[in-house]
């Protein structure tokens, strides 16, 4: 594993002995009283977290699936408010967010393709809240807090998890109404104007009926500084309120009803200028390139230096986003079985505006896709109580979604000297592209119906074999309208007239199309597990995934010689796991490991084909195989310290993809054989590591209390970000250092902490790419942030 020294050296002094884990300090579900913990009075042992990962309060070392489990309290001291920050704590967990809808979530190198952002396509990770899948990542991106805990299941989860989670699931569950009144929250103040509250009440109404208001507000200035304007892009403003009411009229009876809204706007010029291909990699001169353009227009870039984070673009790039939801569950104990009812609705709306050319010049005025989305969802579902020779869960799920998305392309008044080759006559290519728009209207519709059930048959004390079957069919609409405006070409010459036809061609024009796709597919799993000794837990799991197919709806040819088909198959998963979990010493010492291995047939990706004229399109082309190991081990040796890490080696790679686009710098080739090379968006290794150690103190404003002092570092090889694998797409290996320093009381009332997040000031990239200009741009990670926090419990 490629660590430099100095990386070492971090991870040694500042992580300690950490090996790997799943967290500790974390707050069991409401029914963990029901579960005995080894030695209760032993107060150094460690503590179990309580996870329903099988639609059951079970104890994470108990389950026979690869899972991260994060309690409340290892949410809060680290910080952990979004998926980007928690795949530092989950090593095989990688969440790609430059925005918030083109957010890629993927585990074990598989979810979203990295390089597709695609509205009719489904992600293969699972995002749920409190039972409700999020058919969208961008749902996920708001402040997560509040929390209850969160699980990462690594693996296809899709006998028992709703919708296409053949890669993975990340469950997370808010807390709940109480019927003790409490309150509490915390305030931050932080470097780049940070500032950030969460604050919660609950508590009784009547004997039956409690409720809970929690509120979230996180306000930060912008990194990136604009040359146009001297504003600053990456800022970020998140606003959320959920509200709860819990109602238990009998012992047999719970009714909880959630609902919750959240906002966030950013400015987000973010994409800073890291140089720019001259000549292709046979020498070639790379005709028209960025600094070409530039010097012909008389305009000067940016340095060419991430460290400056300089951009300058004049097109005012922005987003708004706000999401509205509710939620409402019942379980009825039947004294045998529990019967659940997960009732939804969800709607996400997405409005950006980019710049077109990442430049002051007028020449992409606004490139953007918006999108408004609504879904709902029902799940009813039946699981055991109770020991009995077989447990089991079966169930009913449907949900719908529907998204309305709007493609905008506006060029400015200097687009055709931008964008066209300096050899095109002014006056045709001014015509042509200056002051053009392409505007796109489509809307994928997705009925999607399951049953499924799984059973555990106890077959002799310490043995158990799991085995589940989904049946779901699915249905998909959709249309793609597209029209083009712009000046009229009334006085030019008929051969004129003709060439501005061809550049627009080239641009987008009128086209319009309707497909829809329809499939039912089987998924299920089978393991077997042996409790070889009290401690010692070993599982084998073979398990058969579907991530659905889609339509592409995009500006696609689908009549005529080279037309194309929209209709996306589905993604077949076929995935062998193998793992151990132990415990030792009460609890306070847990080794996990697992090996897995994941075949993919027909993995949905981009492709180029001859046959339509070298035509680029999405659709299914490869065979894709990922393999490795993971290593989770924890331990509390006293109770003043708790050490923590986790790490994964993935060999992910294109087993087959003959006919893939060539990468920017390979010219004189229509397509490229990238089989055997590695998956974009996968890291070969990652691993997290840290810790806390606490010494007492006896008297903090009157009350005990303790000083703590807490690390995590997380360290990811390079990985590539695009489908044709270029070397400019490459991010390098990067790691991260938090820090935290505080004191609190062991009542709650009162925790105050100094933070740091990337302490080191580490230069990593979210993303990098090289555009058809040959620009190569990168969107930075958030550079050094420090702050206190001042958190209170009552």
């Amino acid at each position: 594993m490629p660590i430099s020294p100095a990386r070492a050296c971090r991870l040694f002094l500042l992580a300690g002995v950490a090996l790997s884990a799943t967290p500790v300090m974390a707050d069991p579900v409401p029914s963990a009283d029901e579960i005995a913990i080894d030695d209760p009075e032993d107060e150094s042992g460690g503590e179990d977290i309580v996870v329903t990962a099988r639609r059951r309060a079970e104890r994470s070392q108990d389950v026979p699936i690869a899972i991260n489990a994060f309690g409340a309290e290892q949410i809060e001291s680290t910080r952990t408010y979004n998926l980007r920050d928690l795949q530092q704590l989950t090593p095989s967990l990688v969440v790609t967010n430059t925005n918030p809808r083109n957010t890629s979530i993927n585990i074990r190198g598989l979810g979203n393709n990295v390089a597709v952002y695609n509205d009719g396509l489904e992600p293969a990770v699972g995002v749920y809240v409190d039972g409700v899948y999020l058919a969208r990542p961008g749902q996920s991106v708001f402040d997560l807090a509040d929390l209850e805990r969160i699980e990462v299941l690594r693996g296809p989860q899709g006998t028992l998890f709703g919708k296409n989670t053949s890669a993975g699931a990340v469950v997370v569950t808010t807390k709940a109404p109480t019927f003790d009144v409490e309150g509490g929250g915390d305030v931050s103040l932080g470097n780049f104007g940070f500032r950030q509250l969460h604050a919660y009440v609950s508590g009784p109404i009547t004997d039956s009926l409690a409720a809970r208001l929690f509120v979230s507000k996180t306000d930060r200035d912008g990194f990136t500084r604009n040359r146009f304007d001297g504003r600053f892009g990456q800022d970020f403003h998140d606003l959320n309120l959920r509200g709860q009411l819990l109602y238990k009229p009998t012992d047999t009876l719970t009714l909880r009803v959630i609902g919750d809204w959240g906002r966030q706007h950013s400015f987000t010029a973010g994409s800073i200028l890291l140089g720019a291909i001259r000549a292709y990699d046979n020498g070639t001169t790379f005709a028209n390139n960025y600094y070409d353009r530039a010097a012909r227009l008389g305009y000067t870039p940016v340095p060419a230096d991430p460290a400056f984070r300089i951009t300058d673009v004049d097109a005012n790039p922005r987003y708004a986003m706000n999401q509205p939801g509710i939620n409402v569950t019942a379980d009825l104990d039947l004294g045998a079985a529990t019967l659940t009812s997960v009732s939804a609705y969800r709607a996400w709306n997405w409005y950006p505006h980019n710049d077109g050319d990442s430049t002051s010049i007028d020449a992409g005025a606004d490139f953007h896709q918006s999108n408004e989305q609504r879904q709902v969802s029902q799940e009813l579902r039946i699981a055991s109580n109770g020991d009995r020779p077989v447990d089991y869960v079966a169930g009913l799920y449907y949900i719908y979604q529907s998204i309305r998305a709007e493609a905008v392309n506006r060029y400015g008044s200097r687009a055709a000297d931008w964008f066209l080759p300096p050899a095109t006559n002014a006056a045709v290519g001014a015509a042509a592209l200056n002051e053009y728009n392409v505007v796109s209207q489509s809307r994928p519709v997705t009925d999607s119906y399951a049953a499924f059930a799984q059973t555990t048959w106890h077959v002799v004390p310490g043995v158990d074999l799991t085995t589940g079957l989904r049946y779901t069919y699915e249905t998909k609409t959709g249309y793609f309208d597209q029209v083009a405006t712009g000046r009229s070409l009334a006085g030019l010459t008929t051969a004129q007239q003709t060439a501005a036809q061809t550049i627009r061609s080239r641009y987008g024009v009128a086209n319009r199309y309707d497909a829809e796709t329809s499939a039912g597919r089987l998924s299920g799993q089978a393991t077997l597990s042996w409790k070889v000794a009290d401690p010692v837990l070993g599982y084998v799991t073979y398990a058969r995934g579907n991530k659905f197919g889609g339509l592409n709806l995009a500006n696609i040819t689908t009549t005529g010689q080279f037309a194309a088909n929209p209709v996306i198959a589905p993604e077949t998963i076929d995935s062998y796991e193998a793992g151990l979990k132990t415990s030792w010493f009460g609890g306070r010492l847990t080794a996990n490991a697992a090996a897995f291995w994941t075949d993919v047939q027909d993995y949905q990706t981009t492709i180029i084909d001859i046959e339509r004229n070298g035509v680029s399109f999405f659709t299914n082309a490869a065979k894709v195989r990922t393999r490795g190991f993971e290593a989770d081990v924890r331990a509390t040796p006293t109770r003043w310290l708790t050490l923590y890490g986790s790490g994964t080696y993935d060999d992910a790679r294109y087993i087959s993809y003959a006919n893939a686009p060539c990468p920017i710098e390979i010219t004189g080739r229509t397509i490229c054989d990238l089989s055997g090379r590695k998956l974009p968006g996968v890291s070969e290794w990652a691993a997290s590591a840290g810790g806390e150690v606490r010494a007492p103190i006896a008297n903090i404003a009157g009350r005990a209390g303790e000083v703590y002092f807490g690390s995590d570092y997380s360290y990811r090889s390079s990985t590539n970000t695009t489908a044709s694998l270029s070397r400019y797409s490459v991010i390098p290996a990067y790691d991260l250092l938090n820090l935290r320093l505080g004191f609190r009381t062991n009542d709650g009332l009162l925790d105050i902490q100094l933070w740091g997040r990337n302490v080191t000031d580490e230069t990593y990239f979210l993303s990098r790419a090289a555009a058809n200009t040959g620009a190569i741009t990168g969107t930075l990670g958030d550079p050094r942030t420090y702050g206190i926090t001042l958190r209170t419990r009552l």
